[in-house]
């Protein structure tokens, strides 16, 4: 991305300094249940976005989904927290592309075997995304009862393919 050349007394339009930036975009859930069973993985429905420029990359109508609007490699980020009501149990998390049931080669979920509360495991990696392809972060659990997480996750276009 180049450097924008201004001159004294340029304005510069919020719209021209976006363009200037790659695609990205955050999103969270403050509470999330997710059912309990040895393979019972659920996508997180997502609630709130805290940063992007870019509008098609999230939505109510896909609030699973983070969108890539163009192709390219993309940088996952994220983290899920988990409550002490895990106990001594396992708890898991997978990043998905486009539908697919198995995760996501080169994006790494941190396991979490336990909490005391509020224990955090990140995601990251990265994941090549054509036009409209989308990933997703689906959760799972071995507790024994519903628990409710939290959990943020981004993408941000690292690299045009």
């Amino acid at each position: 991305m180049p450097d924008p050349i201004v001159y004294a007394g340029q304005t510069v339009k919020a719209s021209t300094v976006n363009d200037l930036v790659a695609p990205h975009v955050q999103v969270s859930v403050g509470a999330f249940a997710v059912p309990s069973g040895a393979s019972t993985y659920t996508a997180v429905i997502f609630n709130t976005l805290l940063s992007g420029n870019t509008v098609s990359m999230w939505g109510a109508g896909s609030p699973t989904r983070l969108v890539a609007p163009t192709a390219g490699i993309y940088l996952v980020h994220g983290g899920i927290t988990w409550p002490a009501s895990l106990g001594a149990a396992d708890a898991r998390g997978e990043v998905r592309a486009n539908g697919s049931a198995s995760p996501s080669p080169g994006i790494r979920v941190g396991t979490q075997r336990g909490s005391a509360g509020n224990m955090q495991v990140a995601a990251i990696g990265t994941v090549v995304l054509a036009a409209g392809g989308y990933i997703e972060l689906y959760l799972n659990t071995q507790s024994g009862s519903v628990i409710t997480s939290t959990a943020t996750l981004g993408i941000t276009r690292v690299s045009l393919t």
